[in-house]
């Protein structure tokens, strides 16, 4: 519960407990038996939940190093991500790049041939 909630509480359960004041005292007993009643049945149910494994999400708090653990952990896993796309991507292209290669009519001797290079160069520049 946050702050703000328990402070709501509190003035809910002081209205409350000024309006039970002026009431008679077999009516007070029954509520209070009632309250009673309503808190057992909700350990109850928040047990049985503990039992199934779920109320331990329930009423558990993580931390703020629990919290700032799984935020890294998530940071460093989009990482993870991210560098096995990029290297997919870049696969991707190399083997593009290798299907023009297979597929030209120039020998692969040719694209390393320095004055080759620097003729597609200038004729990239010319054609833009």
């Amino acid at each position: 519960m946050s702050t703000d909630d328990l402070r709501f509480a509190r003035k809910v359960r002081h209205i409350l407990d000024q309006g039970a004041q002026g009431l008679d005292r077999s009516v007070t007993d029954r509520l209070y038996e009632s309250r009673r009643k309503a808190l057992s049945h909700q350990r109850a149910a928040v047990g049985g939940l503990k039992l199934a494994g779920l109320g331990h999400f329930v009423t558990f708090r993580w931390p703020v190093y629990a919290r700032t653990l799984v935020a890294a952990f998530a940071l460093l896993a989009g990482v993870i991500f991210t560098y096995y796309w990029n290297s997919l991507e870049q696969a991707a292209e190399n083997a593009e790049i290798d299907s023009a290669l297979l597929s030209d009519e120039l020998p692969p001797a040719a694209y390393l041939d320095k004055g080759f290079q620097a003729w597609l160069e200038r004729s990239s520049q010319s054609s833009q």
